[in-house]
């Protein structure tokens, strides 16, 4: 058999890299990116707090939270007669009256209503003035929140709280 002749080899070509864009101008405009919100501080990954309460007083505790208090966005059902009021960005409180079906009306003992605002002693001074009865003016406690405590209409303790300063 006849020899094969072999195929000239061309010699190999790299290949070229994609050309590179270059970065574009950076904008005055360009807003920052927001951040992430914080891992919530627990084990189940609480996303949100709400709570809700039965109430005899419908007017007043609606008053109280929205008008003397000031929390501004809240929501009222008129079918059901259901107050939802938002406390905070993750936290929230609802009130309405005692349903047949719904188990006993009034627990024993409900929880302390514990709200932290950035500075409780304007609080105070806003609140008194609206007419909101306090158990005595702020004060430091042992824990590092400076705190006042008032009463719902229903009786619920509800204390306002701003972390002390450090000295």
């Amino acid at each position: 058999m006849p020899a094969r002749k072999k195929a000239a080899r061309r010699p190999a070509t790299k290949k070229k890299a994609p050309a590179r864009r270059k970065p574009a101008a950076k904008s005055a405009a360009k807003k920052p990116m927001a951040k992430a919100p914080a891992t919530p501080p627990s084990a189940i990954g609480l996303l949100s707090q709400h709570m809700d309460y039965t109430t005899h007083r419908f007017d007043d505790v609606k008053r109280f939270y929205t008008d003397l208090l000031g929390f501004r966005r809240f929501e009222q059902d008129p079918t059901m007669n259901y107050l939802f009021v938002q406390t905070g960005h993750s936290s929230s409180v609802g009130f309405m009256p005692p349903m047949q079906g719904m188990g006993e009306p009034s627990p024993a003992k409900e929880p302390t209503l514990y709200f932290m605002v950035k500075d409780v002693d304007r609080a105070y001074s806003a609140l008194a003035a609206k007419g909101v009865q306090f158990e005595g003016p702020p004060s430091d406690m042992p824990w590092g929140h400076r705190v006042v405590t008032t009463i719902d209409p229903e009786g619920r303790r509800v204390m306002l709280a701003t972390t002390k300063r450090k000295s």
